[in-house]
């Protein structure tokens, strides 16, 4: 089968491998001059498989109204004239109750323990390099309720196959000596074991590069795309920005991030995602940064250690498709790392921002299409990173005609799919 995959960020890179070391014959279609270069570029570094609260939650929505006036916010929701951003917002708000939040938690624990599995097999396969630190994610608490919710989550998750450990201060210190120089008072902490970090870029850029000589994928860069073209109940060609048009493939992958819906919208097909964008800076790591990766529960940020660098990430910002950097964006990163690892090199910071897919009840659009040739990868959010292994074994599967071996439930594309 000849498939053309849509976007070359891990998603991508990921589907093209599954199904190029299965024989497919693979051509992979990208805007950037290399692989991974906007959200697969410079995240928070974490997989982080045991995380599966998503932002649509009950805990989260009273914060909204207070969150709104706060430029500096961990998370800025606000309704502007964009249509498409104002039904995404509604449904948001929709699945912030209870029971959906539990069901779509389930949904994204099932997705995250099943990627460990199927990243752990990519690793032994390829030898793949990345940075790549086994120790689990430490989150750390600075708020006793916020706390307390934590405990209950983990509690849920430990009844689905998910065991994390609760910590105290002294614990947390204990395996993370550098949090002892905090400013800010931590009441507790959750490790959670299963969980690792790695550089998603470095990662991304060695696996295209290891697919394109053992598989012959082929991958197109610089190659913008303008239009995707439909005829009857299919995909007919890809239109580039150049007026080139790429046609003669079996089947399509829809794995471009947070632009997939509006070529999904060219081919009469509605689905509500919308661009979360993210910010992360990254500098040189000294005696004062952290080994294990962080998570600072209060801030929603991340602390990752990359080999001799660090990368903090973090805010969750709705702006459209605008990927600027906002340097009031920024300061709450370079306030985390002041409060929690003071002493940590910040003399030199590369500041990034990205746009992430994300869907409004939280897990990602994983498999078939209402068009006969197209399926899709999309819709991670902030969890790409995570998820990709897995997603790309899913779809994989679904492409095959095989069996799954998780439960597709909660990941198809119909759930929100809106026919135009």
């Amino acid at each position: 089968m000849k498939v053309c995959v849509l976007g070359a960020g891990v998603l991508g890179i990921t589907s093209a491998y599954e199904l190029a070391r299965r024989g497919h014959d693979v051509t992979v279609i990208e805007r950037n001059s290399e692989p991974a270069r906007e959200c697969s570029f410079a995240n928070g570094g974490q997989l982080s498989y045991s995380h599966s609260e998503p932002w649509a939650n009950p805990y989260v929505f009273p914060k909204l109204f207070k969150w709104m006036w706060q430029e500096d916010a961990p998370l800025v929701l606000r309704f502007n004239a964009d249509p498409h951003m104002i039904r995404w917002g509604l449904l948001f708000l929709m699945n912030c109750t209870p029971a959906r939040a539990k069901r779509h938690s389930e949904v994204m624990l099932r997705l995250g323990l099943y990627s460990k599995k199927k990243m752990a097999e990519l690793v032994d396969n390829t030898q793949v390099e990345f940075d790549r630190v086994e120790k689990g994610i430490l989150h750390v608490f600075d708020d006793a309720k916020e706390y307390d919710h934590a405990k209950k989550q983990a509690e849920y998750q430990y009844t689905l196959g998910c065991a994390e450990t609760m910590m105290t201060t002294a614990e947390a210190i204990a395996m993370e000596p550098t949090l002892a120089n905090a400013k800010k008072n931590i009441v507790g902490a959750i490790h959670a074991p299963i969980d690792e970090s790695g550089d998603i870029h470095v990662f991304s850029r060695n696996l295209a590069e290891l697919i394109a000589a053992k598989y012959n994928v082929k991958f197109r860069y610089n190659a913008p795309i303008k239009r995707v073209h439909k005829q009857g109940s299919q995909i007919s060609h890809v239109e580039l920005s150049n007026g080139e048009f790429l046609s003669g493939f079996d089947s399509y992958v829809m794995a471009l991030g947070a632009p997939s819906a509006i070529h999904l919208r060219q081919v009469g097909l509605y689905v509500p995602i919308y661009p979360m964008k993210g910010y992360s800076i990254t500098f040189n790591a000294n005696e004062f940064a952290p080994t294990v990766s962080i998570t600072d529960t209060s801030t929603k940020q991340v602390y990752t250690r990359l080999g001799d660098r660090m990368r903090v990430a973090g805010t969750a910002e709705f702006a459209g498709y605008n990927d600027s950097v906002r340097k009031v964006r920024i300061a709450p990163l370079l306030r985390g790392v002041q409060e929690l690892f003071p002493g940590a090199d910040l003399s030199v910071v590369d500041e990034w921002a990205c746009l992430r897919p994300s869907t409004p009840d939280g897990p990602p659009m994983i498999g078939k299409t209402p068009l006969t040739n197209l399926y899709m990868n999309t819709g991670h959010g902030t969890l790409g990173w995570t998820q990709a292994a897995g997603s790309a074994r899913l779809l994989a599967d679904v492409m095959d005609g095989r069996p799954t071996e998780i439960p597709l439930t909660g990941l198809e594309i119909g759930r929100n799919l809106i026919r135009l």
